[in-house]
């Protein structure tokens, strides 16, 4: 009986102890597991609190990007030609939306008569990202606006926004120059943060493209506190974006507009260059376009009227065509002879035509027709510009060679762009000998030496080119730097110590136009002004299409009689006014027929546009001085 008792006091002793060990262990976990969890939430609690206190602040906050207003475009005298205007509208963030359906057909309960189109944005917004607004609607007017506002709350995702719209006042007038901006191309959006922008835009053509980067300005944010159900409750801080730079181009609007106006139902251009320090006061080309429809997209019927038109009423023919410049070239071709020791007293008879051997031909001759078919009779070199006598330049370009017609071409500036501004400009050919062989690899032939001595043959220039050589031409010989921007530098800096030719020369050149214009037989006599102010010029007939020995032999035929774009283009070279030359021009008529009956009579209108306009008045004093 004793042993019994004493192993049950044995096993009790154990199990106490057992239980205390068990007990120890696990008090001993539940403190290191506590200490774990105060060590990892001092950890989170203070030395990560910045970064998850950040974590916290975007899940109740989120940024809007602020898109700058884009700089203004301003002609020679402040003028707007293209500027902003307010664009009330209305954006969805399909982020801050429950149900994008839901949304759309709340918004068409506020504004029942804009009529959204549901399924179009639903198919926008599946290509969409969810954090980039969605522009729904746009141009609402200020009680629209207003009556967004006023209903937001029930608007779950969609918020009223004020954005800024491209605006052109002279609408075709300076489209052109001015050029448009619409929506970013697929090539423009990669790594750029103005296509995050709702309505991101970028210039196309003209001004608006070469400086877009300039006029685009810089982009802003904000920082806005949202609910819930991504409501804005307050504006947390804000970066403002930047405005655009302003561009002032040298264009006189009021002179561009008449220009402009000058061309209407014609296809053609024209360009005025003041002669002293390279502005191009206007730089007009027509038919043209409204740069306000491209804004928001132009509808297919606009775009296939501009794209199928005959007269091409978007490319600017002032400097994105080029042209044979015809009979103008011959005062630099004049000039070239000049520099070789020609004799501008040297009499060439004229009878129609000019003959130079060619085996190649059934007679062993090849002819080369003057445009008066007896002939001018005997021509001196002033008469010879005067009455544009062609055969008389196939002599003299004959014996000049082509080489040196080129060089003196190129050195007043045909062949090469006139602007660094403008993408779209094209530089024109002035053709010589090794121009020939590296571009075509045949040798050149003394027949094309004839024709590119009256303009033809593989001579390209452009309006704005002509007129650049006639400023240069009767300005004293000054090489000048062309521009369409405004440069305010000083006059000093201005001023050009380049001569491109004899005073001797040039001034025997200026009463060469002289009397082509203001006497009796030049052929632009009845365009001449009587009064006051004169000016000279030269006329040109650029021909498209070659005249058989079958259609010479039965009367070459009028072009009036041919259809539109078989005809001549007629061109018109000039300066004025003649006591005191401030300003010279070009201008072209496409398919105008000639330089005499197209062109001259519009540069006549210009001219005198001018004189009465634009001389005396005191904002362009010191402009055009």
């Amino acid at each position: 009986m004793k042993s019994k008792n004493i192993y049950s006091s044995y096993d009790k002793v154990n199990t106490e102890k057992l239980i205390n060990r068990r007990v120890a262990l696990l008090t001993i976990a539940q403190v290191g597991l506590f200490s774990i969890l105060g060590t990892r939430l001092a950890y989170l609690q203070i030395y990560k609190h910045d970064d998850y206190s950040s974590l916290s602040d975007d899940n109740r906050t989120t940024h809007r990007l602020l898109a700058p207003p884009r700089g203004n475009i301003v002609d020679i005298s402040g003028k707007i030609l293209a500027t902003n205007i307010e664009n009330y509208q209305a954006l969805v963030v399909l982020e801050e939306t429950g149900d994008i359906y839901e949304a759309l057909i709340s918004f068409n309960k506020v504004l029942p008569e804009k009529k959204l189109d549901i399924r179009k944005i639903l198919k926008i917004a599946k290509k969409s990202s969810k954090f980039k607004p969605i522009k729904l609607i746009e141009d609402l007017t200020w009680d629209e606006f207003a009556k967004l506002n006023a209903n937001v709350h029930n608007l779950q995702g969609i918020y009223p926004s004020v954005d800024y719209k491209r605006y052109y006042p002279d609408k075709e007038s300076v489209a052109h120059i001015v050029g448009y901006v619409a929506s970013l191309s697929e090539d423009e959006t990669y790594n750029n943060l103005f296509s995050k922008l709702t309505n991101a835009k970028s210039g196309k053509i003209g001004i608006e493209k070469s400086k877009n980067l300039d006029l685009r300005g810089q982009i802003g944010n904000k920082r806005l506190e949202i609910n819930a159900f991504g409501r804005e409750i307050r504006e947390l801080n804000r970066v403002e974006s930047k405005k655009g730079q302003d561009i002032q181009l040298t264009i006189d609007s009021d002179l561009q507009k008449f220009c402009y106006e000058q061309l209407d139902g014609l296809s053609g251009s024209i360009a005025v260059t003041n002669i002293h320090n390279g502005e191009y006061l206007a730089l007009a080309s027509a038919p043209a376009f409204d740069p306000n429809k491209f804004y928001n997209g132009i509808s297919q019927k606009d775009w296939n009227f501009l794209t199928k038109n005959l007269y091409k009423p978007l490319i600017n023919k002032a400097i994105s065509n080029h042209y044979p410049p015809g009979s103008t070239i011959k005062p630099l071709v004049a000039l070239a002879a000049l520099e070789k020791g020609f004799d501008p007293n040297k009499r060439i008879n004229c009878d129609g035509s000019y003959e130079i051997k060619d085996t190649s031909m059934e007679k062993g001759t090849k002819s080369f027709h003057c445009w008066k078919k007896k002939g001018h009779g005997p021509m001196n070199m002033k008469e010879a510009i005067q009455r544009s006598c062609d055969v008389y330049f196939y002599t003299v370009a004959r014996e000049i060679g082509i080489n040196k017609i080129a060089e003196v071409c190129k050195r007043f500036g045909l062949g090469e762009k006139v602007f660094n501004d403008f993408f779209e400009e094209l530089s024109g050919t002035v053709p010589n000998k090794e121009w020939k062989k590296k571009e075509l690899g045949y040798s050149w032939m003394i027949g094309e030496t004839l024709v590119a001595g009256i303009g033809q043959g593989y001579f390209l220039t452009t309006p704005a080119q002509l007129s650049l050589a006639t400023a240069q031409l009767v300005n004293g010989g000054k090489k000048i730097h062309p521009k369409i921007i405004y440069d305010d530098s000083s006059p000093e800096k201005k001023k050009s110590t380049i001569y491109l030719a004899s005073k001797k020369h040039l001034d025997f050149i200026k009463d060469c136009l002289y009397v082509s214009t203001n006497e009796q037989g030049g052929t632009s006599y009845r365009s001449r002004i009587i009064g006051e102010y004169e000016f000279a010029g030269k006329t040109g007939t650029s021909q498209v299409r070659r005249i058989s020995d079958k259609e010479r032999e039965e009367g070459i035929i009028k072009n009036k009689d041919l259809e539109w774009s078989q005809r001549d283009h007629g061109i018109f070279i000039g300066y004025g006014p003649i006591n005191d030359p401030k300003f010279s021009i070009s201008v072209l008529i496409e398919h105008g027929g000639s330089g005499s009956g197209a062109a001259a009579p519009i540069a006549k209108n210009v001219m005198n546009f001018i004189f009465k306009n634009k001389l005396n008045i005191e904002r362009n004093i010191d402009i055009y001085a």
